[in-house]
């Protein structure tokens, strides 16, 4: 009986010793891209139309299905162009802007890979850790929505501050709060993630802008640029004229116009003059991220980390805009890293990428 006894021992740790090492070699489940749709709130019933229910991209990193209990931070990534959750991860998407009319000329630098692999290559060499990537899509009708809750969009800011995060919180293992949050922009992108950043940092930690329109005095002198591409008069948005189409966007978000169809939008200057309204110019500043930064100086400052940068080369002048709230900020003592890079507005895209999700992940929970 003892005889049997030992016998009986000895496959039972045979067999738990088997198990665990069937547990250890159990293949780690590889990353994937996953396209979902979901209703924003703060999208409803927006006079101009925007769909309410909106497409959003998630990356999940390998072995998120290995281990239920584990949780991980989350990156969200803002567009500029084009106006789709596929931004970042379909070069096709790009075709309609580049070349032409258009002032991009030169493709974003995509990595060979794709998407996927590429992120599961930083984060297999360290240079950022495990998390998860979320893409949504911000378009409106007339493209750029610029993250902004307008009377006529809709509540754009709020769909990314309170519906997308709450959507992801309640599908996915996430930390959440706001040390397990970053928000990394390109462009609009850039503004918006500032913009979001500072106003809702009980939400978000850590903040990386690239090429954001961050100081919208700036623009005021796109006027002619605008009666350049119109000399005939506006007629409204036009695929071909990007300056044209931006300014509709701009002002649908900064200052709509209900009483003013058909585009029900006010321009901050005049046409054919090009002079500047002064109550329409005051409506875009209080959008304006240099300007909020007066009042929201002390959700900067609780942020874990601040980086920007801008191209030596912008196509659209964006580094006067960048410098000039990089001085404000380094004025009043926000923690911030600040870079420049040969290279224009979109063409260097995946390397300034890499760079702020290394910042991003470093600086999260």
């Amino acid at each position: 009986m003892k005889r049997l006894l030992n016998i009986l021992g000895i496959i039972t740790v045979v067999l738990f010793l088997w198990t665990c090492q069937d547990d250890e070699n159990e293949p780690i489940s590889e990353s994937k891209l996953e396209f979902k749709e979901f209703t924003s709130i703060s999208l409803k019933d927006n006079p101009i139309g925007n769909a309410d229910i909106r497409k959003v991209q998630i990356y999940l990193p390998r072995g998120y299905e290995n281990n239920p209990s584990k949780k991980y931070p989350v990156i969200y990534l803002l567009h500029g162009l084009p106006f789709t959750s596929e931004s970042f991860t379909e070069i096709e998407t790009w075709d309609p802007f580049i070349g032409g009319n258009s002032p991009f000329q030169i493709y974003p630098d995509f990595p060979d890979e794709g998407f996927r692999s590429w992120v599961d290559g930083l984060i297999l060499s360290g240079k950022m850790k495990s998390s998860i990537l979320v893409m949504p899509d911000a378009a409106s009708t007339y493209g750029f929505s610029f993250y902004t809750n307008s009377i006529l969009n809709g509540g754009f800011e709020d769909f990314i501050a309170k519906d997308l995060v709450g959507f992801i919180d309640a599908n996915y293992r996430t930390l959440s709060n706001k040390d397990g949050r970053a928000l990394i922009g390109f462009s609009q992108g850039g503004y918006g993630a500032v913009k979001l950043a500072m106003k809702h940092s009980d939400v978000f930690g850590v903040v990386a802008g690239h090429s954001g329109a961050l100081y919208l005095d700036g623009f005021f002198g796109m006027g002619a640029l605008i009666i350049a591409e119109n000399p005939d008069g506006l007629t409204g948005p036009d695929p071909n004229k990007f300056f044209t189409t931006a300014a509709y966007a701009m002002s649908s978000a900064w200052s709509p116009n209900l009483a003013n169809p058909p585009y029900m939008v006010d321009f901050p200057f005049e046409y054919p003059s090009g002079d500047i309204v002064p109550k329409v110019r005051e409506r875009w500043l209080k959008n304006c991220a240099f300007n909020l930064l007066d009042d929201h100086l002390d959700g900067m400052n609780s942020l874990n980390g601040v980086y920007l940068d801008c191209g030596t080369l912008d196509e659209l002048q964006m580094s006067g805009m960048v410098e000039a709230f990089v001085a404000k900020i380094d004025v009043a003592g926000v923690d911030y890293t600040y870079e420049t890079f040969e290279g224009g507005h979109f063409d260097k895209m995946f390397s300034r990428l890499e760079r702020s999700l290394s910042f991003a992940s470093s600086n999260l929970n």
